[in-house]
């Protein structure tokens, strides 16, 4: 017989031969050791602990300091409660599983506005249940709901009645001297991630961009705000799409003087006041330099107003918001507006920019906003309003007394001078007394002691030629 085992497929015909037998029982054993499963033994790694329930309550942000939750969040214990009562109401219904509650929705949504990045800390400690897509979730539930009209209608608001316009002008003119002013407007650029469609009307001249609209009053509240307009489109045009123009219109129409402080990107109109071009410092007084001075200091309640917002809300500056798409920023736009209003309204500190953050978002709004157009054409009827109003400007002007204009920088050479002749004046001036010889005399009354006084012989030389001079004695008197 074969001593190698039979092919496979054999079939044993002769079952009663002891040898094939024996041959069909080693390759049914050899075969069935082939195929039984190596058993491997895993290493034990460490114990997974259970996460206690109880670890959201050691990160629980109301456990911060007050000055510390301001300082992470921009509002108070007691507001930020309040805010998540008022939003419970308005909150969009969530389709996970896992819900959350409305005060950390909204915790999450704070920070990330305050801050512009997706925090997974609380006070410095790590919470496990914030995630990235915990907290861009939470922002975009909290933005919907604060963008809800009850919510923005309560909090940014444009006088339509006349009481609360005479109340908006009598504060603009206690505090600036400009009559009949109901807020001034200015526009600011936020950045957008590259839009998929209609990429022209959002493009700047540098980025992509949402071009805001905002109206202020003279306290740095909000009246009025526009986010819809893209970065490609001027003042001019965001404004004269807006609401506010035609009650304007229809205001001043009616008899009601009322208008805007703008700054040079607008055209003056009979319902906008715009400084007056060719004037600069330099210029010699005058009623339109007094008037645009007094336009300067008016108009920067407008720039204070986008700067504190910016810095309260740092997702608004031009480093952030890259990641959202346009109907997005808009409504974050929106939401931090209307917490800018909250804040105001209840006197919270704002958080200041950094001398980097300050100096790139001016550079940023600079290079977005390009230089001043040069041909603009004027309303004829807005033209006489701003001259009535410059006259009115410098009849009731406050004449201040005459003072002496600041002294220039006086280099080190003039003020040794200067010093030195203030010294000499102050000293009473010294009298040359001539002494009489007896005085000397009394001086010295020891001979021994006495100066010795040389004679010189009359010499022309010494006399420089004078004749009858008499000799000289040195530096004391004759006898």
């Amino acid at each position: 017989m074969a001593e190698k085992p039979p092919e496979e497929g054999y079939i044993s015909v002769v079952d009663e031969d002891p040898e094939i037998f024996e041959l069909l029982k080693w390759d049914s054993s050899n075969t069935q050791k082939q195929q039984e499963p190596l058993v491997v033994e895993r290493v034990k790694g460490p114990e997974k602990k259970n996460i206690n329930p109880k670890g959201r309550e050691e990160c629980d942000p109301f456990d911060l300091s007050d000055p510390a939750f301001v300082d992470s969040y921009r509002l108070s214990k007691e507001l930020a409660r309040k805010l998540c009562e008022e939003l419970k109401p308005v909150m969009p219904d969530s389709t996970k599983s896992i819900e959350f509650s409305v005060e950390s929705k909204v915790m999450a949504a704070l920070s990330f506005y305050a801050t512009g990045k997706y925090q997974k800390s609380i006070g410095g400690k790590t919470d496990p249940s914030i995630t990235q897509y915990f907290v861009s979730t939470a922002v975009q539930q909290v933005t919907e709901a604060m963008n809800h009209p009850t919510i923005v209608k309560k909090y940014i608001h444009f006088p339509h009645l006349r009481n609360e316009r005479d109340i908006i002008k009598a504060r603009f003119y206690v505090k600036y001297g400009m009559p009949n002013v109901v807020g001034c407007i200015d526009c600011t650029h936020v950045p957008i991630a590259r839009p998929d469609d209609d990429q022209k009307s959002h493009f700047n001249k540098s980025y992509h961009s949402k071009k805001v609209q905002i109206i202020c009053d003279s306290d740095l509240n909000i009246l009025s705000v526009d986010a819809s307009a893209g970065g490609s489109l001027s003042n001019d045009a965001i404004l004269n799409r807006h609401a506010v123009r035609i009650d304007l219109e229809s205001l001043n129409h009616s008899g009601e003087p009322c208008w805007l402080i703008g700054g040079p990107y607008y055209t003056q109109k009979p319902f906008i006041m715009t400084p007056i071009p060719k004037i600069t410092k330099k210029s010699p007084v005058s009623p339109g330099k007094y008037y645009t001075n007094m336009h300067s200091q008016t108009l920067g309640a407008a720039t204070d107003t986008i700067k504190h917002l910016k810095s309260r809300w740092k997702c608004l500056q031009a480093t952030c918001n890259r990641q959202f798409d346009p109907p997005s920023v808009t409504m974050i736009i929106v939401a931090c507006c209307v917490l800018h209003n909250i804040c105001n309204r209840y006197g919270l500190p704002v958080v200041p920019m950094t001398q980097t953050e300050e100096r790139l978002e001016a550079m940023k709004q600079k290079v977005a906003s390009g230089p001043i157009p040069r041909k603009q054409v004027d309303d004829q009827n807005g033209l006489q309003a701003r001259n009535g109003l410059v006259e009115r400007l410098w009849n009731e002007r406050r004449v201040l007394p005459e003072s002496t204009p600041p002294k220039k920088r006086m280099s080190k050479k003039d003020r040794l001078l200067e010093s030195y002749n203030s010294t000499a004046q102050a000293q009473p001036p010294v009298t040359q007394q001539h002494h009489q010889p007896q005085d000397i005399r009394s001086q010295h009354d020891d001979p021994s002691k006495r100066p010795r006084l040389m004679s010189m012989p009359c010499n022309p030389a010494y006399s420089l030629g004078m004749p009858g001079m008499a000799p000289t004695w040195a530096h004391y008197p004759q006898q």
